[in-house]
């Protein structure tokens, strides 16, 4: 998960998969595993891909008989699925555990068979995580996650200790993978279209296609190819990032064979706010008038009528990003003339990166869904055939899908109809204004409460000979233990007044990790470790 923080970002913005460790062993037979297509006998038709808060995308898949819904990642490579309560028929079971840490939550669960239909496709004996224990996932809107990445991470490393190379190349890979390895006449891509709701909207259709291109999207095929860079992750060389047409000056790549110049995005649909170095994240709402950032939060508030002109450029091809998608309206609870009252503010969805850079490698920065709903991405496994010819070298194709002659009136017209169905907009500095007012009050009240305790030891200081020396010796220690318990207060405060926030169709919202503006610069280099 997310290093620690007092303030964390939204739900569910990264599904990284962590290390699985092994706790016991198994026996188990074997059944095959060879790809079945439905009784149809169609082709692998657009298997669809929705959302109902253009935070999280889901696929439905049927499993041991029952239905589920899943997020569909490409940020990570095991299936996991919390069972409880419905009736799934396993193929085989096994005492092996297993567990998941993501970039938000974890799972803990037995790795256990069965049957997966998704689509027109039938998997007689995928191999998945039945989750036991699951945290920081919400399980309301989904109840598993199906990684789209690659065969060499946790699911495939458990059974590999246990049965060997050969048994894993052939039981323990991803339902994707699984497809393509089994039947080598398929074409081995599928392709990812992520649609976009109005504001207002409930749900939103996108396209997920298997050993196919979506309908009006042939000339993906003619797009250039992005070679994957990292064995981990769907990891592109960038060679760009244009605010306002001014491209933005990354540091130097730590992504070993980087060209000069560019740095090494990861395409994740699991990832709703794109982590991206602090001073790149400070270029693109910099620019934007009125927009502030919050030292309280870490956020930029920015005014919801406003944006910019952000585009990613692959291949010398230019993505531009879709004025919507830069930021988030969202209704919070704020004390007005000393009455809570629930007003609108925007924040921003590129936000800084905190990951941990010895957990998460293969990247400098990754581009999720705020990004991904503004592009048609066909990821192609070229020549790779787990355990077959893995040597060979995965790519990706990209179409622009945002127009940028239409985009500003777009966002003007759907922004205008959002706002006109919230409560009442609050200029950022209002915000920041009432925030600082909360902390001021906190802080007087708590040092209140330390000079009655400092006047306490006082007294009990003058009815001891040893008083004075006591005092030197431990008071400074417990003022320290004091002003640390008042900043743990202020900033709960702040997460509790300020950053309660709920999305447009209630949605629940995590936060973003604290962050300082005036250390931008550090932070770049600290998140991500990148260097000259």
């Amino acid at each position: 998960m997310l290093p620690s923080s007092l303030l964390r970002t939204l739900l569910p913005v990264s599904f990284w998969a962590g290390s699985v460790y092994a706790r016991s062993t198994f026996n188990i037979k074997a059944h095959g595993t060879g790809v079945q297509y439905a009784a149809s006998g169609q082709a692998a038709g657009d298997i669809g891909v929705t959302t109902s808060n253009d935070l999280s995308y889901y696929v439905d898949i049927t499993l041991g008989g029952q239905n589920f819904t899943v997020l569909l990642d490409t940020g990570s490579t095991d299936l996991w699925v919390y069972t409880a309560g419905k009736d799934v028929k396993f193929t085989n079971t096994t005492n092996l555990d297993a567990s998941l840490h993501y970039g938000i939550g974890s799972v803990d669960g037995i790795i256990q068979f069965t049957e997966l239909k998704l689509g027109d496709f039938t998997i007689p004996n995928q191999v998945f995580i039945n989750a036991t224990e699951v945290t920081d996932m919400q399980l309301d809107t989904y109840q598993g996650i199906m990684g789209m990445a690659f065969d060499n991470t946790d699911i495939y490393q458990k059974i590999q200790s246990a049965w060997g190379t050969d048994v894993a190349n052939s039981l323990a890979r991803a339902p994707i993978t699984n497809i393509f390895a089994q039947d080598p006449t398929l074409p081995n891509n599928f392709d990812v279209q992520l649609g976009r709701t109005s504001e207002l909207e409930d749900i939103a259709d996108g396209v997920f296609v298997i050993s196919d291109h979506g309908e009006g999207f042939e000339s993906v095929t003619k797009a250039p190819q992005l070679p994957r860079v990292a064995p981990d992750h769907w990891s592109i060389v960038m060679d760009a990032m244009l605010v306002n047409g001014k491209s933005f000056a990354f540091n130097k790549s730590r992504i070993s064979g980087a060209p000069s110049g560019k740095v090494v995005a990861a395409l994740d649909t699991g990832y709703s706010f794109p982590p991206i170095p602090g001073a790149a994240v400070d270029a693109i709402y910099s620019t934007i008038p009125g927009a502030l950032f919050d030292p309280y939060s870490s956020f930029w508030l920015v005014p919801c009528d406003a944006s910019t002109n952000l585009t990613f450029v692959f291949a010398g091809q230019e993505f531009p990003v879709h004025p919507i998608d830069l930021t988030y309206p969202n209704t919070i609870e704020l004390e007005v003339n000393g009455t809570l009252t629930n007003v609108t503010a925007c924040i921003n969805t590129y936000q800084a990166s905190t990951l941990d850079p010895r957990s998460f490698t293969g990247f400098d920065l990754i581009l999720g869904d705020a990004f991904l709903r503004n592009v048609y991405a066909s990821f192609d496994y070229g020549d790779y055939y787990p355990g077959n010819h893995t040597n060979g070298l995965p790519f990706v194709q990209m179409l622009p899908t945002t127009d940028a002659s239409k985009m500003w009136q777009e966002f003007h017209d759907e922004r205008a109809a959002t706002l006109a169905e919230l409560p009442p907009v609050i200029d950022p500095a209002a915000i920041i204004q009432a925030e600082k007012a909360l902390q001021e009050s906190a802080a007087d009240e708590d040092l209140h409460k330390t000079g009655m305790v400092a006047g306490a030891a006082a007294s009990s200081d003058e009815d001891s000979s040893s008083g004075d020396s006591w005092g030197k010796k431990y008071g400074m220690i417990a003022l320290g233990l004091l002003a640390a318990n008042l900043l743990i207060g202020v900033v709960l405060l702040v997460v509790t007044v300020v950053m309660c926030v709920r999305g447009v169709k209630g949605k629940s919202v995590r936060y973003a990790p604290v962050r300082f503006k005036d250390n931008a610069d550090d932070f770049e280099r600290g998140a991500l470790k990148y260097s000259d």
